[in-house]
């Protein structure tokens, strides 16, 4: 943990005179802040700016790489070339310690707690507009709720860190358990439920709704796979339909079309009605580029990585339409002008044109984006509670209304008469269609327990897992090396 902890105090902490309109855009380095520079309100923006920057740092930690995405490559949305090392331990369910993708996000998510922790141990002392104060300090309880669910549902146990400080204790820190992290989390998310308003301090940061929708998300994961509480479900229901109920006040609504959705023009603001939660990025600002919608995900003939595309049955099996239409990329555009079907790609796979950039903006052909990442969908708020209610007591007329609205917008038909099993499996499908590519589909087949089962489906031409007997041991992902040399705890 020394690599974690050492680098988040020193850097996540680092003193900016900036405020909310320079969210994510400051370098930091050589700035260290300290308790006495919390007691201003300038000081406790800072702060949280440091915070955020964890999840953003492109080259070195945080989610707007492709590096979280590798990480749930196992979902069947999801695939990439053969004999691609790193990535394709992921795909295939084989994830060494010395795998090169998990460091940069397990680290930016204890670098975010870090930061987030320094605020929630000293705003009290903070100096300033209370109301302001109040909501950064939900900020950073979001912050660190959201950290800890992407860490327990990669790697399970993990160290439950709630200090700011450096202490040579913390280099021999245990790890907890995965239930007393979501205990954590829920803690963290019901603070920031409290201290947040309805409206959005700045682009892409939390506001209630937020808090209230990524609660809903953790309760439906405690009631899967490896908790299995089933009384999560009631709850996660509860706290969606909270969102649903609200979404005007919150800002949220689905928006009518796939084009405005998946827009991706660098030159507009880049967020909707549905985001909500975002990281925003700008390539302008170096190392807060977002290098996910670029290169990424484009084919080698654009001047793209191959990093990941669409496995062969998930693309088939994706019903016709306009959002099947605007979520693959059918065709792409050389920068000659040469026009290629994805069958005359390298690796003859569909790529996914909702994760590249607007081919009409000048900067098509660049390994950088300005395109903010998204967390979380009010479409997946939607489905989440049609899922949790299907699964406590059948679906009532809210939950056809969530599931046929995003139905509806695909063109497809509206379901109505189901059991509550068929009604529940419709939903858990349509989650895998409607937010493919989007770091979903891998945690919905691990809280669900169809790794194995989906896996016996693959196409035999895509990657195949190292081994046939797929089991609980493939649901999680090992800690870093690094951070197992340095503290045996943790192994």
């Amino acid at each position: 943990m020394k690599k974690i902890i050492y680098t988040a105090f020193f850097t996540a902490t680092m003193l900016l005179n900036v405020g909310c309109s320079d969210f994510l855009e400051e370098d930091m380095r050589g700035k260290v802040l300290g308790d006495a520079v919390l007691t201003s309100q300038t000081g406790l923006e800072s702060a949280l700016t440091g915070a955020y920057r964890g999840w953003a740092n492109c080259w070195s930690y945080g989610f707007n790489n492709g590096w979280a995405t590798e990480m749930t490559l196992g979902g069947d949305d999801l695939t990439c070339p053969p004999g691609t090392g790193n990535t394709q331990e992921y795909d295939r369910l084989g994830v060494n310690t010395t795998n090169s993708s998990a460091p940069p996000v397990f680290a930016g998510c204890f670098k975010a707690i870090q930061g987030a922790n320094n605020i929630i141990l000293n705003y009290e002392k903070t100096q300033g507009d209370a109301s302001i104060i109040k909501t950064i300090a939900g900020e950073a309880y979001f912050i660190r709720a959201f950290s800890y669910f992407w860490l327990v549902r990669c790697h399970g146990e993990v160290p439950l860190i709630l200090s700011y400080d450096f202490s040579t204790e913390l280099m021999e820190v245990n790890k907890a358990s995965v239930k007393e992290i979501y205990q954590q989390i829920e803690e963290d998310l019901l603070k920031a439920e409290s201290m947040l308003s309805n409206t959005k301090r700045a682009d892409g940061r939390p506001n209630i709704g937020s808090a209230k929708a990524l609660l809903a998300e953790v309760y439906l994961h405690e009631a899967g796979w490896p908790l299995k509480d089933q009384s999560k479900y009631a709850m996660a229901a509860a706290k969606a339909k909270e969102v649903i109920d609200e979404h005007g006040k919150y800002g949220f609504g689905i928006v009518s079309s796939y084009n405005e959705l998946y827009e991706n023009d660098e030159t507009k603001l880049g967020l909707n009605a549905e985001d909500i939660f975002a990281i925003p990025c700008n390539r302008s600002a170096g190392n807060t580029t977002n290098a996910m919608y670029g290169y990424w995900a484009y084919p080698g003939e654009l001047g793209g990585w191959d990093v990941v595309f669409a496995e062969y049955k998930f693309f088939n099996d994706f019903p016709e339409g306009p959002r099947k239409q605007a979520t693959f990329a059918y065709t792409v555009k050389k920068q000659d002008g040469t026009v290629l079907t994805w069958q005359q790609l390298q690796f003859k796979h569909p790529y996914y044109k909702k994760l590249m950039k607007n081919e009409n903006v000048s900067n098509y052909y660049n390994y950088a984006s300005s395109i903010p990442m998204r967390m979380l969908r009010y479409t997946q708020t939607l489905l989440t509670y049609a899922e949790a209610k299907a699964r406590s007591g059948g679906p009532d007329a809210l939950a056809y209304e969530c599931l046929n609205a995003i139905r509806s917008r695909a063109e497809l038909p509206a379901y109505s008469g189901l059991s509550p099993e068929a009604f529940a499996n419709a939903t858990v499908q349509e989650r895998a269609w409607e937010l493919c590519g989007e770091r979903v589909r891998w945690f919905d087949m691990v809280r669900l327990e169809m790794v194995a089962s989906v896996f016996a489906q693959r196409d035999p031409s895509d990657n195949q897992p190292f081994s046939s007997n797929i089991t609980e041991d493939s649901y999680l992902f090992p800690i870093p090396e690094h951070d197992l040399l340095i503290n045996p705890n943790l192994k």
